[in-house]
């Protein structure tokens, strides 16, 4: 992943060579990044980094943008068309920007909630409630579709229902499970928003 590129080379332009397994990163910002790698890496100890990790994924984001999950650009339009939308993103801002834009999804979201407007990185709920506070709707009545470990913990905390993209996660994280939004039974989104 992007992420991943951007932490092993930043370990080695520092010199070291620690491996590390970069999926506790999934979904945090980062500021929550990089005080995880001043804590685990000697080398780092009072280094600025998060500027330069920030930079390296951009740089990589620019040239190749990852593909959007199967069957996700339909159900954001789907959705938008009835109900609002956010991205609740760890990402800076021109990065969440630069994807949304480059999918074709600009308009079909509300809100763009990033890295630069909380004050804490998921698994902390600030960045969903901020998300239902600025579409005008409790948190109970919104649901979160997550693909990280630290996005589920976030989504439930702010007692929000998720499902979980990505069959690697464990049942009990989401109140369900899927691959891909491909899975979704048909009609599913019509569903949303009644009662």
């Amino acid at each position: 992943s992007l992420t991943e590129d951007a932490v092993q080379a930043l370990l080695k332009r520092h010199g070291s060579a620690l491996e590390m397994d970069c999926t506790q990163f999934h979904g945090v910002t980062w500021q929550s990044i990089a005080n995880t790698l001043r804590s685990q890496v000697p080398e780092l100890a009072g280094e600025v980094i998060e500027a330069e990790l920030q930079a390296a994924f951009h740089a990589g984001l620019l040239e190749t943008t990852p593909p959007p999950i199967r069957g996700a650009p339909e159900a954001v339009r789907a959705v938008s068309n009835r109900l609002g939308t956010a991205v609740v993103s760890s990402s800076d801002r021109a990065s969440v920007e630069h994807v949304v834009s480059r999918l074709g999804l600009s308009e079909h979201f509300q809100h763009l909630i990033c890295a630069e407007d909380t004050d804490r990185s998921k698994p902390d709920p600030q960045c969903f409630q901020i998300a239902a506070a600025r579409l005008g709707v409790d948190c109970a009545r919104c649901l979160v579709f997550e693909d990280s470990v630290a996005g589920l913990s976030a989504a439930r905390a702010a007692g929000m229902r998720c499902i979980a993209i990505g069959r690697h996660h464990p049942a009990d994280r989401a109140d369900k499970v899927i691959a891909d939004f491909t899975e979704l039974p048909e009609g599913f989104y019509m569903g949303l928003g009644a009662g």
